[in-house]
């Protein structure tokens, strides 16, 4: 009896203040992803992308912001998944679907496949983030398993930013000079942003590791590797578009490149390849193996 008092009361327990920089930091991560959709909207995919961007700068520090000033907790891990569903899930996808088609439309000829898509996106997208705070934990790893959603979200509007600064693989963008008339039709460069939103969220949802990167901008890093970031930021700054295509393309690759070898050794011993250790260890925690004798509905589902 006293310990289903105990639990009534944490159901109860109502959060009475709310930590202030951190849920700024976080709320201007949803504002710039519901931005980005907007200007999706108003075929602004340019400005759209780069709202992206800025919704991922403010993702990098509100925790950073929270644990610095003692202020981290559940409220802020689950606002934090909110906004990102919205700014790395929903806001790229809407903006690839807008930069391919160019015209509003749905379900038509030649529009379902990319339908499928823009939908599976943002679902990989909450899965992949849902998958993260069950694993999660406090300690700092160097990766992540399965490619994170920021960085997924990067690649796509990468590509998005680059396509009007260059006319090597495609026809214009989006407006009169542009009209959709197909996927037969379309030319090689919305092809490759069509490819690269799928393959992007399958990619969120294995168990491939990537680098994590907050870690490393935040932790310590020798003088060799700081001249190599101030050479990076030197191409930002002479070549911006394709200096940010580059860099998410060789971020995803180097996740990949990384994980051949290590799929390799386990086809060699005879394993699954894209079996991982901890799965076999892993606890189902949305599976209870004990039996429940009661009857009818459980309360609150």
């Amino acid at each position: 009896m006293s310990e289903r008092l105990d639990t009534m009361r944490k159901r109860l327990r109502r959060l009475k203040t709310l930590p202030v920089l951190p849920t700024m930091l976080t709320a201007g991560n949803l504002a710039s992803g519901i931005t980005a959709i907007l200007c999706a909207a108003h075929n602004m995919l340019e400005v759209g992308a780069f709202m992206v961007f800025i919704a991922m700068i403010c993702d990098m520090f509100d925790g950073k912001v929270a644990r610095m000033t003692n202020t981290a907790g559940p409220f802020g891990a689950e606002l934090d998944s909110l906004s990102d569903v919205v700014s790395f899930g929903v806001a790229p996808a809407i903006l690839m679907h807008r930069l391919v088609l160019g015209e509003p439309g749905v379900f038509d000829h030649g529009q379902r496949l990319l339908w499928f898509i823009t939908v599976l996106y943002p679902i990989m997208a909450a899965i992949r983030l849902a998958r993260y705070n069950v694993e999660h934990s406090d300690e700092a790893t160097p990766y992540f398993r399965g490619l994170p959603s920021p960085g997924a979200a990067a690649l796509v509007c990468a590509w998005i930013i680059l396509h009007p600064h260059q006319n090597v693989i495609s026809s214009p963008m989006i407006g009169e000079t542009y009209k959709y008339s197909g996927l037969e039709n379309l030319d090689a460069f919305r092809w490759i942003i069509i490819a690269l939103t799928f393959f992007s969220a399958l990619l969120m949802v294995s168990t491939i590791r990537f680098p994590h990167v907050g870690n490393t901008l935040f932790g310590r890093l020798g003088f060799r590797t700081i001249i190599i970031g101030m050479l990076l930021v030197s191409f930002l700054v002479a070549f911006p578009y394709w200096f940010l295509a580059v860099l998410t393309t060789g971020y995803v690759l180097y996740g990949l490149v990384l994980a051949v070898p290590d799929m390799w050794r386990k086809w060699r011993a005879g394993r699954n390849p894209l079996d991982e250790p901890e799965d076999e260890e892993a606890e189902d925690v949305g599976v209870s193996t004990d039996r429940i004798e009661q009857h009818g509905p459980r309360p609150g589902r």
